[in-house]
């Protein structure tokens, strides 16, 4: 685990540049509309990376919602709070396998890009839907296929060579398991989008 964290650490400076975020505000936006948020929510970003959607993400909610961001690299946080919008009290450095907070806590739970990096992908779902409030939705998403993220992971090797993204109809199980109902997935060329509600 420790391997996985201090890649992410090195490469938190250039991240948004390797995967040339600055030319995709478009998809990137697109990938916000996903998550059907609305003014007001009370929205969890697991993953967060360098931080990407928050500012979209926050325009959405309004300044009534209620945005918090975490990551398991203190690096990549540190490259978040520098987004139009992200305020560094709001971003938390912490493992997906012990959240935080609260049960039923958020509208919205919203992972972009990391769900392969989870190493126990069971338990991460488990507390992802456990500090969901009832009725929320929880939103695994990518600009890319299954296939498409296991061949990068695999092209880029070390310490991610690994982090697979599981077939649909795992991830469609493992997030039944977690609790979570109303189940669709979308996985396509350029996209990939698992979403459930807690019911």
């Amino acid at each position: 685990m420790e391997n996985r964290k201090d890649f992410f650490n090195r490469h938190a400076s250039t991240w948004d540049r390797e995967l040339q975020y600055g030319g995709k505000k478009g998809q990137l936006l697109e990938v916000v509309k996903w998550f059907e948020l609305s003014e007001g929510d009370w929205v969890l970003d697991v993953g967060t990376g360098t931080g990407v959607l928050l500012p979209f993400i926050k325009e959405t909610i309004g300044l009534k919602g209620m945005l918090i961001a975490m990551d398991f690299s203190l690096k990549m946080l540190e490259q978040a709070k520098l987004r139009p919008y992200v305020n560094e009290k709001v971003l938390i450095n912490a493992s997906v396998a012990t959240i935080p907070f609260r049960s039923d806590q958020f509208d919205r739970l919203t992972c972009f890009a990391a769900f392969p990096h989870f190493p126990d992908k069971a338990r991460a779902l488990f507390e992802m839907v456990r500090v969901l409030r009832n009725g929320g939705k929880l939103f695994i998403a990518h600009l890319h296929s299954v296939e498409e993220i296991d061949q990068l992971h695999q092209q880029v090797g070390g310490p991610v060579a690994h982090d697979l993204l599981p077939h649909p109809e795992t991830i469609r199980s493992l997030m039944a398991d977690s609790g979570l109902s109303r189940i669709s997935i979308i996985n396509q060329t350029g996209k990939f989008l698992a979403q459930g509600q807690k019911t």
